[in-house]
């Protein structure tokens, strides 16, 4: 019989090869989908993700990447002994026997015959039980020293991470100078009777129930109040008496009580009574001193919570800038009005820092505010040219601006919570207030009305979220100074004596400023209730000695200078676009005298352009004679026919 051979079993390598390339092919084809989330889908997140840098978790960002958990501070404390983490450096050093703060590259022969005598130190297990050991010995520990050629030790973390890249970044904010404010002993007081006498005033309230009588009108006199410059007699009416009976014996008033003028407000706000307000024979001196040195006002921490007055029932009157947010002052010469500015302005200097408010002070008749030259709240010199007073106003617009863009790069959304963030974070510079008072709005506006009034407009809409205020004043109370467009941003109103009726109506929009005796004598509006208010008064004097005591203390810190005012003015009249060159100069021209009108208005409306673009056309117009000036509440008159107007462009061009 035949035996068979035996052969093993064998697999050919390219039977391997090619069994392997099929087991691929196969794997890649029913390669299993990807993790799809029930929440998310198939968006999930390939890379992990770490926090954004926020206050008070600076390091935390990187938490994801340890792979132990961080000592803390107190655990720092409870395991090397301190607080401070420079300790641990010294350690390893101590076990190896090498004495704090020495040159181991100077000192390496002495400590090599010690070293190799020395017994070799046992494995240590637990790293804590170590550190604890070592703490327990800490007495015998020497004070440790940096030498001056070696580094300072950085800080050690419980396991290697990245250091926060802000953290040597940082630095404080340098403190500002204390501001020194001056004493209170230099501003005067004043001087009151211990027993004021009444008896003028009892007999002023029989005259006034003895004239109602007389006039057969039912009521009389139930109270009064003497206020510092003129006493108020409230009058209870009888049942269907009519308020207008006492209004239209006004005169008849004043001639029975003999009085300069008397003011009737009918009824009271919140009372049921008509009030006659009445002079007094002899008027009490409101000292700005006495207002001033009142301890809850001084230190109230609002630096503009400014000095007003006194009401008629002797409360003290005070004006928040902060939330006024702009005033409009109007009065005659010899009313009051300048005391008051100076009475607002020497309030700030008593009450804020040079840091905390910066003043811009425009003073067309020079003589006003020489006073305040040189003090440190100037953010520019005081202001006299009326040309580089708008140019001033075009500055705060434009700072203005950038504060909101200040303001948006940091999420914040007015001036407070922008300086409370600088409060917090020192790398975050705080921003002054910055209020500017203009002493005489005629004259800018007699220079370059257009343009004042479109700075002072978009400021009164926009610049008390940044921190900008306007306080205004002028002794011409007339439509062509105080315009509607001015009016309408601003509440607060302050109206001292006027000549006329239509004055107080310019100022308040109501009567009543007209019958103030002057001297200080005011209607304070807020645009809600309406206060009669005695204002403070400060002699010449006494800014003299306020400004000349912060002056000797402090050195002016301007934000800019008049030569900065001055050469942006000369960069804008070089850059000034000539109004000739507009594409629309001459069909506005020809619209002009073919209609016989000029009227910015007109053009503005039929040829859909601009306020700014629309004077400028119609000044080019009167460069050329076309038409005539403009006169304040008066029209432009067409000075040419269309016949001449074409001989004039053919010249021209």
């Amino acid at each position: 019989m035949r035996r068979k051979n035996f052969y093993i079993a064998r697999i050919d390598k390219e039977i391997e090869k090619e069994t392997k390339e099929q087991n691929k092919s196969e794997d890649q084809k029913f390669r299993p989908e990807p993790f799809v989330s029930t929440i998310s889908g198939y968006n999930v997140k390939d890379k992990p993700s770490f926090p954004y840098i926020k206050w008070n978790n600076r390091g935390l960002q990187y938490e994801g990447l340890r792979d132990r958990r961080k000592i803390s501070e107190d655990e720092r404390k409870k395991i090397y002994g301190t607080e401070y983490y420079e300790f641990a450096p010294i350690l390893k050093p101590m076990i190896d026997g090498e004495p704090v703060g020495s040159n181991r590259a100077n000192d390496d022969e002495e400590w090599a015959g010690e070293s190799a005598g020395r017994e070799e130190a046992p494995e240590i297990d637990d790293e804590y039980d170590f550190l604890k050991d070592a703490v327990s010995s800490r007495a015998k520990v020497p004070e440790f020293k940096p030498r001056a050629d070696e580094p300072a030790p950085e800080e050690i973390y419980s396991s290697p991470g990245k250091k926060d890249p802000l953290a040597n970044s940082v630095a404080s904010r340098p403190k500002p100078r204390k501001y020194e404010r001056p004493p209170l002993s230099i501003l005067k007081r004043g001087e009151k009777s211990p027993f004021p006498d009444y008896g003028h005033v009892i007999i002023q309230k029989d005259i006034i129930d003895r004239t109602l009588r007389d006039f057969k009108i039912g009521g009389r006199v139930v109270e009064y109040t003497k206020g510092p410059s003129v006493t108020q007699f409230e009058i209870k009416l009888d049942p269907g008496v009519k308020v207008e009976r006492v209004k239209n014996i006004s005169r008849n008033l004043q001639m029975s009580l003999e009085g300069k003028s008397i003011r009737i407000e009918a009824p009271i706000p919140g009372k049921s009574t008509i009030g006659i307000e009445v002079p007094n024979q002899v008027r009490e001196k409101v000292c700005f001193g006495d207002l001033i040195a009142e301890p809850g006002f001084l230190n109230d921490g609002n630096p503009l919570n400014v000095v007003l007055g006194i009401d008629i029932g002797g409360n003290f009157v005070n004006l928040d800038i902060v939330s006024m947010p702009h005033a409009l002052i109007a009065g005659t010469t010899g009313s009051g009005k300048s005391v008051c500015i100076h009475s607002i302005i020497n309030s700030i200097l008593y009450k804020a820092n040079p840091e905390e408010v910066k003043l811009i002070l425009i003073d067309p008749k020079l003589i006003e505010f020489a006073s305040y030259e040189d003090i440190p709240h100037l953010a520019t010199p005081v202001i006299n040219d009326p040309k580089l007073a708008t140019v001033a106003l075009k500055w705060a617009v434009e700072e203005m601006e950038s504060r909101y863009e200040l303001f948006r790069s940091y999420k914040r959304r007015d001036f407070q919570t922008y300086n409370e963030l600088a409060k917090e974070d020192p790398r975050v510079s705080p921003l002054p207030y910055i209020i500017i008072i203009i002493d005489e709005l005629a004259d800018l506006m007699f220079v370059a009305a257009s343009s004042v009034e479109e700075y002072i407009q978009r400021l009164a809409q926009k610049a008390r979220a940044a921190g900008i205020h306007l306080i205004m004043a002028t002794q011409r109370p007339s439509t062509d100074v105080i315009k509607g467009t001015i009016k309408a941003n601003i509440q607060t109103r302050i109206a001292f004596a006027v000549n006329s009726q239509v004055d107080s109506m310019t100022i308040l929009d109501k009567s009543g400023a007209d019958k103030l005796l002057g001297q200080g004598d005011m209607l304070y509006s807020d645009g809600v209730n309406e206060t009669r208010v005695q204002g403070s008064f400060i002699s010449l004097d006494e800014i003299t000695d306020v400004t000349d005591y912060i002056k000797a203390r402090h050195d002016p810190d301007f934000m800019f200078s008049s030569d900065d005012l001055k050469q942006k003015m000369q960069r804008e009249e070089e850059t000034a676009v000539d109004p000739t060159d507009d594409e629309y100069f001459t069909v506005i021209a020809r619209d002009v005298v073919e209609n016989d009108n000029a009227s910015i208005n007109r053009i503005q409306k039929a040829y859909g352009i601009g306020f700014n673009r629309a004077q400028s056309i119609m000044m080019g117009l009167e460069e050329l004679g076309i038409v005539s000036e403009g006169v304040a509440g008066r029209p432009r008159r067409v000075l040419v026919t269309i016949e001449e107007l074409e001989g004039i462009l053919n010249e021209w061009k």
